[in-house]
């Protein structure tokens, strides 16, 4: 009785029942769960669908479009200040300047930053004198070969805190193995991941929760096709009440010289044919609903439920799923997932920029006013921001925004995509100044539209 009353006002999920699976127990650490052989394994399967199946790798493409993207400005007082850091930064931002291969420009580097951490789960950055960096994707990070493990994770050494001190670097050899090369200090990387808890030392990619979804799909639409195939290739059946067998399809003669009539012959090559069937033989064309109605509808499901693990709605997909209003609201409810993930990102890009303006500054490239040091530069990675879906409206909506205080110019710019709000009343200015000269008075107040009605579906314009 007393273990009944125990059960009933106890948590449900954590009760053993017949009713259902038993909730497991173990609550290890997560890079146990995912230990080195198991890690390398989840990374060639998310590799692999992003090789071959292209619904992952548009998802991927789609998280990156939303997420990668940024424009580096400074926000210090001193203008000639501000000049020079971007100018140094424009500069760095080179292939032959940031990528120690030489092939990637800075924008490029960090969206395959992004890329490969939500494919592999984490990649690091290691940080050379000369001020460039050199991308190590997440497999060539493992334990040493012949060493003692003691205090070493998934390829990084921590010390009693968590904290790494070390990252284990493996070089790539030419069939395609990894080799131990060195051990690398921490202090030197920079390390970009999925973390979930906070005793994760290592990063797991998003996609863990969906590849064996993503991997029946791909499965399911290579069957379905393979049985379009067949059908195609035995397209056609004959039935016969004769006793003796239809023969060889082919058509030909008999023993005695004849045309074979247990035989026909089809050649649908030629273009349309007509059947002489013997009285009683009928022919039909195979023929079924692949995949079917049901088929299609529960594969859409989990296309829908698996590209969930990026946070992408399923109207990104198939925009004809809503209107435009539900679109927007899937953009919005899309723009806040991203938040998160920007910040991650803004946090490497901070990194970087906090460890150039240390070099400049040792090189003598970069000089600071007097009285300032290196934490008093403010400088800001914007994300690139959303375009307008209606402009004609959604300005109108910004610009009663601003005037009842709610918002201002500068973040209004930024969401919409627009530049920055001073380098548009710069140019705007500067636009003036021209037209003046040239004796154009160049105006930018638009005149209020005519009034329109509307008439069940079609837009009609008011009779003058």
């Amino acid at each position: 009785m007393l273990n009944r009353l125990r059960s009933a006002f106890g948590y449900a999920a954590a009760e053993t029942t017949n009713k259902r699976k038993a909730p497991n127990g173990r609550t290890k650490h997560e890079d146990h769960v995912l230990t080195g052989a198991k890690r390398r394994k989840l990374t060639g399967g998310t590799r692999e669908l992003v090789r071959n199946f292209s619904l992952v790798s548009w998802a991927i493409r789609a998280h990156l479009d939303y997420v990668s993207s940024f424009t580096f400005q400074m926000r210090s007082d001193n203008e000639e200040l501000n000049n020079q850091v971007e100018q140094l930064m424009k500069t760095h931002s080179r292939p032959a300047n940031c990528d120690a291969a030489g092939r990637h420009p800075l924008p490029k580097m960090i969206r395959l930053f992004e890329a490969r951490r939500t494919i592999d789960g984490d990649v690091f950055g290691l940080k050379l004198s000369d001020g460039r960096i050199q991308a190590i994707e997440g497999d060539r990070i493992a334990d040493p070969v012949g060493q003692p493990l003691d205090n070493w994770v998934n390829g990084v050494k921590i010390n009693n805190r968590g904290r790494a001190v070390a990252y284990g670097l493996n070089n790539r050899t030419r069939g395609g193995s990894l080799e131990w090369s060195r051990s690398i200090r921490a202090g030197n990387v920079i390390q970009h991941g999925f973390f979930e808890r906070f005793d994760q030392v290592r990063g797991i990619s998003p996609l863990a929760s969906a590849i064996n979804s993503f991997q029946d799909i791909y499965t399911g639409i290579d069957l379905a096709l393979a049985k379009m195939k067949v059908e195609q290739l035995f397209a056609l059946t004959f039935y016969r009440d004769a006793d003796e067998a239809a023969g060889d399809l082919s058509g030909g003669l008999d023993s005695e010289g004849d045309e074979d009539r247990s035989s026909y012959s089809v050649d649908f090559g030629k273009g349309p044919v007509l059947l002489d069937l013997d009285p009683g033989d009928r022919a039909e064309f195979l023929k079924s609903d692949n995949p079917g109605k049901s088929t299609q509808e529960f594969l859409q499901i989990v296309m829908d439920l698996a590209i969930k693990c990026l946070d992408l709605p399923p109207n990104f997909a198939d925009p004809s799923k809503t209107n435009f209003f539900g679109s927007r609201a899937s953009w919005l409810q899309y723009d806040r997932s991203c938040q998160a993930k920007r910040a991650d990102l803004l946090e490497l890009l901070r990194k970087i920029t906090v460890w150039l303006l240390g070099l400049w500054i040792m090189d003598g490239r970069l000089r600071l006013p007097a009285g300032m040091t290196l934490s008093d530069v403010e400088f800001e990675w914007v994300p690139k921001g959303m375009p307008w879906f209606d402009p004609g409206k959604e300005l109108k909506g910004v610009v009663t925004a601003i005037k009842a205080g709610l918002d201002n110019p500068y973040r209004a710019a930024k969401e919409a995509d627009r530049g920055e709000f001073e380098d548009n009343i710069d140019q705007i200015a500067k636009a003036k100044a021209y037209a003046a000269s040239k004796g154009v008075d160049l105006e930018f107040v638009v005149p209020p539209s005519e009034p329109m009605e509307t008439d069940d579906e079609w837009i009609v314009e008011k009779p003058a």
